[in-house]
């Protein structure tokens, strides 16, 4: 920790054990490495670079896209009759259409790419405001350009909850 007349900096809060995902893991080994770990978001770090950061609102995002996609869609086959259409008209045809391309989808299709992130020397002040400002759940924390920790909104609460926030 800094001294008593100095701010507490990232690398005084984050965590060092960071578990990331590969932006070719499957969704659904995504959800289950989320509810494993009881988090709600990884960092993607392909070949040791980071590439991306993933949450559950993104997979939540893409199921609402696919949904509305599947609505508009028409299911198409052929049979001895000829080319025929069937629209996709009950809840249950929705869902299975959008069940069948998550299945296919990978965490690259979902993240966010060049995730915005912090140095280590980065003040937990500048950190909160840009969680409020950008509306972030986690900061990966980078030292030249290798990720080296994260930042999260729990580790800020659990500053104020220990009383360790301070201003200079």
């Amino acid at each position: 920790m800094n001294d008593a007349t100095q701010e507490l900096t990232a690398n005084d809060i984050m965590k060092v054990a960071v578990s990331t995902v590969p932006s070719t893991l499957p969704l659904p080994d995504l959800e289950r490495q989320l509810l494993t770990a009881n988090v709600s978001g990884f960092p993607v770090v392909d070949e040791g670079k980071l590439v991306g950061i993933v949450s559950r609102s993104d997979v939540v995002s893409q199921i609402c896209a696919e949904r509305e996609v599947a609505k508009e869609t028409s299911d198409f086959y052929f049979d001895e009759s000829g080319f025929h259409e069937s629209k996709m008209e009950s809840f249950k045809d929705i869902a299975d259409r959008v069940g069948e391309r998550i299945e296919g989808l990978k965490v690259g299709d979902v993240m966010t790419s060049n995730p915005h992130t912090i140095p280590l020397n980065c003040p937990i002040s500048e950190i909160a405001r840009q969680i409020a400002k950008y509306r972030f759940h986690r900061l990966p924390v980078t030292d030249h350009g290798v990720l080296v920790g994260i930042v999260t909104t729990m580790d800020l609460v659990r500053l104020i909850a220990d009383k360790r926030f301070r201003q200079v």
